[in-house]
């Protein structure tokens, strides 16, 4: 009998009241050392949250965790159960369906545990999540992409560059997936280009696994290229740009994080100063735009200039109303 098993069994064995079971005993009915039955007990309470403890040399049921629920193996509090549910409606929603299937029995089987199928059905049908312009998700081109992440191998994509408005097949190696501002995206080794990548979904047409094993760039290079530029356009942030928010518009802001690196201050007139390293700077003016009057763009000059020519063309479709 493996660890495996043997933990299954004793989940069986183990008191469901304060009476208490003497290692030894249990030792006995496994034909294992007490030291090993005590270890497999210790790692049930650390990893799965079951509700025993050992003192000289007895296993007792915790009466203060008696109240907890077990759900496959592990332990919950009635709160942490609801919880669960909220998230996995939450998933669900995030995905479009494409975990219904995984979820609907356990699901299930949380319902029937917390008995209170009114109240918790109300919380699962009351958790809301509202994509704003989010493009549909090809399932089955996600659920390549994350087989392959699972096994480490390599795809290759028929990719739409929408900046170019070409169609080409790249060979990538996988290295995560990436939900951000509802759409998705996975971050890979692009071998055509021998350089690091970020593909959007609704963008990738066609895959088709290959049996090779992914290249894995060094960590140092995976974080300068993923975390630390801004947004999902990254790249070496090799840029700062300096934002002014007015008084107003500074209320909201100041609770914002815009990048792990970011520093504000606020000035003595209310307004608010963010510096964000950035390395392309299409998503940062897409940002900077939304807030209109409200922001200004202090530095760099090529990042200033650029706002203002985008705001002046703009202004141009509404030349009827401003004359």
């Amino acid at each position: 009998m493996d660890k495996e098993e043997r933990q299954k069994s004793l989940l069986q064995r183990l008191p469901k009241n304060h009476r208490g079971i003497a290692l030894n005993c249990l030792a006995q009915a496994f034909g294992k050392s007490q030291r090993t039955i005590r270890r497999d007990i210790e790692e049930l309470v650390e990893k799965r949250h079951a509700p025993w403890f050992i003192s000289d040399g007895v296993v007792y049921l915790d009466l203060s965790r008696q109240q907890q629920i077990e759900l496959e193996g592990y332990w919950f509090t009635s709160d942490e159960l609801f919880s669960l549910l909220a998230l996995y409606h939450a998933m669900d929603s995030l995905s479009e369906g494409l975990l219904a299937g995984h979820f609907a029995q356990m699901k299930q089987r949380i319902l029937e545990l917390l008995g209170t199928q009114n109240e918790s059905r109300y919380l699962t049908q009351h958790v809301k999540i509202v994509p704003i312009a989010s493009p549909p998700i090809n399932n089955v081109n996600l659920n390549q992409i994350t087989a392959a992440i699972a096994a480490q191998t390599r795809l290759k994509i028929h990719f739409w560059n929408r900046h170019q408005d070409q169609q080409d097949w790249r060979e990538i190696s996988p290295l995560q997936l990436v939900r951000y501002r509802d759409r998705w995206f996975v971050d890979a080794f692009c071998h055509q280009r021998d350089a690091l990548r970020s593909f959007s979904l609704e963008a990738i047409l066609d895959i088709k696994p290959l049996n090779k094993a992914v290249y894995m760039p060094q960590a140092d290079a995976l974080n300068r290229f993923y975390q630390s530029s801004y947004g999902i356009f990254n790249g070496n942030a090799d840029k700062t740009a300096v934002l002014r928010f007015s008084a107003y518009q500074a209320r909201w802001v100041k609770d914002q994080q815009w990048h792990p690196q970011q520093v504000s201050r606020v000035l003595e007139d209310g307004r608010l100063e963010l510096h964000l390293p950035y390395g392309q700077d299409a998503e940062l003016i897409q940002d900077i735009l939304k807030f209109g009057p409200e922001i200004e763009v202090v530095s760099p000059p090529e990042l200033r200039g650029k706002v203002a020519k985008i705001l002046y063309e703009t202004l141009k479709h509404y030349s009827d109303v401003l004359a």
